[in-house]
């Protein structure tokens, strides 16, 4: 192993892993927030868009080819630490390599590839992979737990999430002029 490589891949898949929660935050505020004012809007491809790249990130970051330098790599360069750490976290280990086989079928079926089969009904590619939301964000906090408690080890600090905020005053100026447009004569 390779420590320059080792060092990169688990900051960069931090990087990808982060992204996919922000992602992930973003979608479910604008959905609970403002889907119900907005249906086909502009909110609605922000939602398909921030959807479609929280996948790709989670994909990236569970690629299980093993000349990629992903999750899986990582595990292999630190498996021991990687056991111990889930084990006291009571992580559940199957359920990332559950969620790593589910995206594996998106990813071939309809969202990197369109497959012959999938390009008829990509809707029957999300049901048979079977992801649920609470899957999906189970998988990003117990992936990025592990990998931050490498990153401690490494570099004896944490790899903090930023905190993006921003989104409150957007949604907050979309339903005030939705309000304002209500009430023009």
């Amino acid at each position: 192993m390779n420590d320059d490589t080792y060092h990169a891949a688990l900051k960069r898949n931090l990087n990808e892993l982060i992204i996919a929660k922000l992602e992930l935050d973003a979608y479910r505020e604008i959905g609970d927030k403002l889907l119900l004012n907005y249906y086909d809007t502009f909110f609605t491809l922000a939602q398909d868009a921030l959807f479609n790249d929280m996948v790709a990130h989670m994909i990236k970051v569970l690629d299980q080819n093993s000349q990629s330098t992903t999750f899986w790599y990582i595990f292999r360069c630190r498996s021991k630490e990687v056991k111990e750490f889930i084990k006291r976290e009571n992580i559940d280990f199957m359920s990332i390599y559950d969620i790593a086989e589910k995206l594996k079928i998106v990813r071939d079926k309809t969202h990197f590839h369109i497959d012959k089969k999938g390009v008829k009904d990509p809707r029957e590619v999300w049901t048979t992979a079977n992801i649920s939301w609470d899957e999906l964000k189970e998988n990003i906090g117990s992936i990025y737990k592990t990998l931050n408690h490498l990153h401690n080890l490494e570099f004896e600090v944490e790899f903090e999430i930023p905190r993006i905020d921003d989104l409150q005053y957007i949604i907050k100026v979309a339903i005030e002029a939705e309000y304002a447009t209500k009430r023009e004569p």
